[in-house]
């Protein structure tokens, strides 16, 4: 956590990533919430994760999601009416 807050306060660190999991002495969920939003590049602080759900133009969206959806947009390939399927549910998939 001391870490996360240096990290917050320093200007030169403009994004901020909590590779997980973690290691089961540390809670994931209070390193996530001691992020400073604005730095969470995975979006998973629970402000990011409520502009995401509310289709905010500014939340941080995940960059596998996001990826895909440029893939599919450069390739034209279109997604009205199709159906899919997502093996390896995550919070950022």
């Amino acid at each position: 956590l001391k870490l996360v807050h240096t990290l917050n306060q320093n200007p030169a660190v403009h994004g901020i990533l909590i590779q997980q999991p973690l290691p089961p002495h540390l809670a994931s969920s209070k390193i996530i919430e001691a992020l400073d939003p604005a730095k969470d590049v995975d979006g998973f602080h629970p402000i990011n994760m409520g502009k995401l759900l509310l289709e905010d133009p500014t939340a941080l969206i995940p960059c596998t999601p996001l990826g895909i959806q440029k893939l599919l947009t450069a390739y034209s390939i279109p997604t009205e009416g199709k159906h899919l399927v997502i093996l390896g549910r995550s919070a950022i998939v």
